[in-house]
Order: structure tokens, then sequence, then C-alpha cells
């Protein structure tokens, strides 16, 4: 029995850390830390094995879903409210893509932003 209990404890501090890791990755980009967390919440749940633990993870995973959504959505929004068109931020989108696997961990920032500008300064030739 001591050592169930020394193996959650352990378990728990883990999860703690991994979450950790992850709102560490959310603010610098560098892991997924949106998807390292909810992992870490899931391991907690399956472990804690209680209905506390799985509301918990269906709480965490509701938030979670819905800053993803946010986090694509609210600068969409503004882009088309400058009058950028879908186009060039379809070639943002593509070459942050791309820019991801070329230069590790920036090429997604890079990427986006040259990609929209090449568009509109192919589009306005100005």
């Amino acid at each position: 029995m001591r050592e169930s209990v020394g193996m959650e404890t352990g378990v728990t501090v883990l999860v703690g850390i991994a979450i950790f890791v992850g709102i560490v990755g959310i603010v610098v980009p560098i892991l997924p830390g949106a998807i390292l967390s909810l992992a870490a919440i899931l391991v907690w749940a399956i472990v804690e094995g209680s209905a506390t633990g799985w509301v918990v993870f269906s709480i965490a995973v509701v938030l979670i879903g819905a800053s993803q959504v946010v986090k694509y959505v609210v600068p969409e929004r503004r882009l088309r409210e400058a009058g950028v068109p879908r186009r060039s931020m379809f070639f943002g989108v593509l070459l942050g893509i791309i820019g991801f696997f070329v230069i590790p961990v920036v090429g997604m920032f890079v990427g986006f932003p040259i990609g929209v500008y090449l568009s509109e300064l192919q589009r306005q030739r100005d």
C-alpha cells in the first residue's frame, strides 16, 4: 500500500512538472504547450481514476480546445478588418508551415508574415 501512495505522489509531481513545461511552451513557443499540458492532465486523470480526475480533464479539454480556436479566429478577423484578403492569409499560413520545417522553432513566425507580405506585394504591386 505504501508503494502505491509513493508512486501516485511521484506521478503527481511529474504531471505537475509536465504541466509547468507545457505552460512555458505556451508562452515561449518551443514546445507544443497546450498538447503537453493536456496530455499531462490526461495521465493524472488516469492515475487518479476518480470522477474528479475525469471532470478536471473534461474541463481542460474544453478550455484548451476553445483557446486553440480563438488563437486562429482572432488574428484572422483582424486581418480581414484591415482589408487583407483570404488569399494572402492562405499564403502566409502556407509559408508558415514550410518555415516551421525549414527553420525549426521560429520558422512559422518568420514564414507567416513573409507569406502575407509577398502575396500583398504581388497583389498591390507597390
